[in-house]
């Protein structure tokens, strides 16, 4: 069966089927699986024989036909997911099409369909009331480009006193069972198991895996410093520079980097590792940039701070 058309990076897609297969009791629920790339990644890894709900119009787009060369169509959607069994798919509009059958406890909620309000969180808001603490509550495109998704998922994170975690696009939190996430990246990015970044915006200390992107993705608020703790898989330096010439460098494990007033990065590693940044300018926009190999020399543009970094082994 050839592979489904994607919007998602395949690094989204890995972490996906990775959170998939953590998912504890009730059904898995999707909304927004397109041609089923997705959706293809969930059944995967999912747990038993637990039904996949998927819900889309299926209706043609024009952005769909320009990027793929083809129309989306529920035909094309079973053509590539056809080998998936114990799937029930709800052809409309989401939450509309199921406001008056729907009753499934939901174990694993991904959302890439409405990437703005009041869609996205019509959508939450109506499926929220079928979760649990230990339910897996994800979606796609965390990024400047949908600013709704970004505000919403830092609301309920804040809300819920979880954790945000997210890598490439893909976002994730969860009430309880954090070790579950945990264990779905250390299994994306084995080579960082045991590292983390502390980031500092002012008086807002916060720590998270280094595989994930820190705190702050996205957000007006650069950074005032980091630090990297290898534990005992990451060793190597972080160099700082101002107009040509080094301004300090951090070990890993011992000490922080302050980001005041520089204009280069160097990071190096032992083991090929990978550095990206988001970067924030003058106007308050945040782009992410590309990932850096260990060794290769990041400027950052005038005008720009940084807001949020993550490391990779991929």
């Amino acid at each position: 069966m050839p592979h489904a058309p994607r919007t998602m990076t395949l690094l989204g897609l890995k972490f996906l089927g990775s959170l998939a297969a953590q998912k504890k009791d009730g059904v898995y629920l999707e909304i927004g699986p397109l041609f089923g790339s997705s959706t293809n990644a969930i059944h995967q890894t999912r747990i038993g024989n637990a039904p996949i709900h998927t819900i889309d119009t299926f209706e043609p787009a024009p952005w769909v036909r320009k990027r793929f060369g083809m129309d989306l169509s529920r035909e094309l959607f079973e053509k590539f997911t056809d080998d998936i069994n114990n799937m029930v798919v709800h052809e409309g509009f989401s939450p509309d099409v199921v406001k008056d059958t729907w009753k499934d406890d939901i174990g694993f909620y991904f959302d890439d369909a409405t990437h703005g309000d009041p869609g996205w969180s019509d959508n939450f808001n109506f499926f929220s009331r079928f979760f649990d603490d230990e339910t897996i509550v994800s979606g796609d495109d965390f990024s400047s480009s949908w600013p709704h998704i970004v505000r919403n998922v830092y609301s309920i994170a804040e809300d819920w006193g979880a954790k945000l975690y997210v890598i490439g696009r893909v976002w994730v939190i969860v009430r309880k069972g954090e070790k579950r996430i945990v264990a779905a990246v250390d299994k994306v990015c084995p080579k960082l198991k045991g590292v983390n970044i502390t980031t500092h915006h002012n008086d807002d200390i916060r720590t998270n895996m280094a595989a994930c992107w820190t705190w702050g993705l996205h957000q007006e608020n650069p950074l005032n410093s980091f630090s990297i703790d290898g534990g005992a898989q990451l060793t190597g330096q972080i160099t700082t520079f101002q107009n040509g010439s080094i301004k300090d460098t951090v070990s890993i494990s011992n000490g922080n980097v302050a980001l005041s007033e520089i204009d280069q990065l160097y990071f190096s590693f032992d083991k090929e590792i990978t550095v990206q940044l988001c970067l924030i300018n003058a106007k308050g926009q945040t782009r992410n940039t590309k990932a850096y190999n260990s060794g290769r020399m990041i400027e950052i543009p005038g005008g720009s701070r940084i807001a949020a970094l993550r490391l990779s082994d991929t």
